[in-house]
């Protein structure tokens, strides 16, 4: 289950518990809501937005030192990393909701890597969620 942690340098973090598995070629996200048993995350929002963090823990870490670099290691679309990567900028109720698995419809991967407002109040509005 999800839940949300304080750092002692003031720092809020959301911690998802999951794995990753292998099915044959692919690679799948197995997260962990609570449940008796684990589910796979089929919802193309929830691997994104755990993309999107892995990618922006590899850029702050210094490994990679632009998005370039990251996607080119990647083998990915520079584009591509990049819509992925700005999905580190939802709200952490949005975030819970979606690995949850309680988003709304109207909440999907195509809306929300097409853009949307920086301020989490806004974020609610835009994805119908008040």
């Amino acid at each position: 289950m999800s839940r949300i942690e304080h750092t002692e340098d003031g720092k809020t973090l959301l911690v998802v518990p999951f794995l990753l598995r292998h099915l044959g070629y692919r690679q799948t996200i197995v997260l962990d809501r609570g449940g008796d048993l684990p589910e796979i995350a089929n919802e193309p929002l929830a691997k994104s937005i755990i993309l999107a963090h892995q990618y922006a823990d590899m850029l702050e870490s210094g490994k990679y030192a632009t998005v370039l670099e990251l996607a080119r290691k990647l083998r990915l679309d520079r584009s591509y990393v990049a819509r992925t990567l700005n999905l580190v900028n939802l709200a952490p109720d949005i975030v819970t909701m979606v690995l949850e698995g309680k988003a709304p419809e109207s909440l999907t991967l195509a809306k929300a890597t097409s853009g949307f407002p920086d301020n989490w109040q806004e974020q609610r509005k835009f994805f119908q969620l008040e």
